[in-house]
């Protein structure tokens, strides 16, 4: 009797679960909810499919007949596995494009005296890496100060350069793009009042061809993870209650921003009469409504060539892809690294090597 009653209320527990798996990847697949409620289940999608597995492995040992319909579930999953994990192995080709991707963190400007040392290795690494293309957010010069004077040294490899601000040798830049090769055309737009939020897009001539480079970082959602592992920490449940609810408060707010901006970098790739490359810190993860919406319109780097699980987070909650490259169908994608072993910025640094396929 026990046992039938434990098997009822495993069943009843194993259909909400099954039902709100379903609902994700109809979200996911669809975006037929335009609210910012939409995000968040989104973002839950790697929970929900984990919580499938787990039914189906359970009821395989109690009644194989009912882990059917879980595994069905995960089956139509399969497609976000590819979001969440690949192995693939680099491809060799002439002719290739390298495009370098990393938020630097403001160099530390703001901190430099406590974090000297990792401040100066991060300006190094920056500038000594060499790709032919390179997008940095929250990046910084300041003219005025010799430690920080990090344009000029940046020119050397790549000397052509657009930025989102006019004040290049007043501190904060923000987004920045630095070529090898001529930029001959160029615009941008910032999100809300903090200037290294936005979008830059750059139109580049490469030999005979002509692409269009977008970085891009979408506004933080203020998540605060370590705070509340540290009031936990401590037993201070109230203040960890405090901070669990401020999350959810940034959340909301973060999915309705990014709602707005992803309209306006949507414009940009539907618009561009050229190949398209986009980068940046989506500070999102790869099952919420702007890698969506961008992953309809280009194809994602690491999903074509990544290898493992690409995270690119070097604080917490760490084990989250949020920095990404997207390219139009025009590119075969022949490689595409995160440099986990870079720990100087609070971001891992990107890069994805392309090859341009004229006949697309």
């Amino acid at each position: 009797m026990l046992k039938k009653i434990a098997s009822s209320l495993l069943w009843l527990f194993s259909l909400p679960v099954c039902i709100y798996t379903l609902i994700t990847y109809l979200l996911s697949y669809t975006l037929v909810l335009d609210h910012w409620l939409a995000g968040f289940i989104m973002m839950t999608l790697p929970f929900a499919m984990f919580g499938c597995f787990l039914i189906a492995f359970t009821w395989l040992f109690i009644r194989p007949a009912r882990a059917i319909l879980p595994c069905l579930i995960l089956a139509l999953g399969y497609p976000f596995i590819k979001r969440t994990i690949v192995f693939k192995d680099p491809q060799k080709a002439e002719n290739q494009l390298s495009v370098f991707s990393y938020n630097v963190f403001g160099f530390y400007g703001g901190d430099y005296q406590v974090n000297q040392e990792k401040a100066d290795k991060l300006m190094a690494y920056a500038i000594d890496y060499e790709a032919d293309i390179k997008c940095f957010q929250e990046f910084y010069n300041l003219g005025d100060n010799k430690k920080f004077r990090t344009f000029t040294p940046m020119l050397k490899e790549n000397p052509y350069v657009v930025s989102n601000s006019e004040r290049d040798n007043q501190g904060l830049v923000g987004l920045a793009i630095f070529s090898a090769y001529p930029i001959i055309n160029h615009r941008g737009d910032t999100f809300g009042s903090y200037n290294a939020n936005g979008y830059l897009m750059a139109d580049i001539v490469r030999k005979k061809d002509t692409i269009r480079v977008v970085n891009i970082q979408l506004q933080s959602m203020g998540i605060r993870v370590n705070r509340v592992v540290k009031d936990v920490k401590g037993k201070d449940y109230e203040e960890a209650q405090k901070e669990s609810k401020g999350i959810i408060s940034s959340l909301k707010r973060g999915f309705e921003q990014h709602a707005d901006e992803v309209k306006l970098i949507e414009k940009v790739i539907d618009e561009s009469p050229y190949p398209v490359i986009l980068c940046g810190d989506f500070n999102e993860t790869p099952y919420g409504n702007a890698y969506g919406s961008i992953r309809d319109r280009l194809k994602n780097a690491f999903e074509e060539t990544g290898n493992g699980f690409g995270f690119t987070l070097n604080r917490s909650p760490r084990m989250v892809r949020i920095d990404n490259q997207f390219c139009s169908e025009h590119f075969k994608v022949l490689d595409f690294q995160t440099f986990s072993e870079i720990p100087y910025s609070d971001h891992f640094p990107i890069l994805g090597r392309y090859q341009l396929q004229r006949n697309k």
